[in-house]
């Protein structure tokens, strides 16, 4: 499995059968639209644009389960303050589980926990004003406990909404902020079996 994280919550995993495109950018955000082909596309809420990813891809908007050329999808809905209705995803493809929190701006209850319990990697909101800050990220990655975890949501060139830079959360977890990549490619054997991994990834 290989992801990309393209600013915000859009996120790209690529397997070996199918691409999963994730809350793709609207032109709104401020940021360069990637040209986007998938097979499947989700969207944790209404903050995604669904026509711009080509390929006739199949379309996830809600909670449920879905299979698609052998990736395994789980939406679970997620309590909001909000009226408008927010889901995150559990991904499973090629022996690795990939959970998406989208743009989560508080803490999963202990049933929405359950159904995360296990998850290889993490794709978590960090920078704050209405999603998770750092120091919220990391209490949630503690409850969770994944082996790795990808920061998304958080300040970057170009971006016109107001967050946290990401070295507030490499700082609160103890990370260094300059190792980063623009693909994080990742197998079972790849995972880290003691300590749990940071990877920040670069749009």
């Amino acid at each position: 499995m290989t992801i990309e994280w393209f600013g915000k919550t859009c996120v790209r995993l690529t397997t070996a059968n199918a691409t999963v495109v994730i809350d793709p950018l609207l032109a709104s955000t401020g940021l360069k639209v990637p040209k986007l082909t998938a097979d499947l596309v989700l969207a944790t809420d209404q903050q995604a644009d669904l026509k711009a990813v080509a390929g006739s891809p199949f379309v996830v908007s809600g909670p449920g389960e879905y299979e698609v050329k052998k990736v395994f999808v789980y939406g679970v809905p997620v309590a909001n303050e909000q009226a408008d209705r927010r889901t995150i995803y559990l991904i499973e493809a090629e022996g690795v589980s990939c959970a998406h929190l989208g743009h989560l701006g508080h803490q999963l209850t202990n049933g929405e926990l359950e159904r995360l319990e296990g998850v290889d990697i993490l794709c978590i909101p960090v920078g704050g004003h209405g999603v998770l800050n750092a120091e919220q990220a990391a209490t949630a990655i503690s409850a969770i406990e994944p082996r790795v975890v990808i920061p998304m949501q958080y300040k970057i060139a170009g971006l016109k909404d107001n967050l946290d830079p990401v070295s507030a959360f490499a700082k609160e977890l103890g990370v260094k902020e300059s190792e980063t990549m623009q693909k994080f490619k990742v197998t079972t054997r790849d995972l880290p079996q003691d300590n749990m991994r940071v990877v920040i990834l670069t749009p």
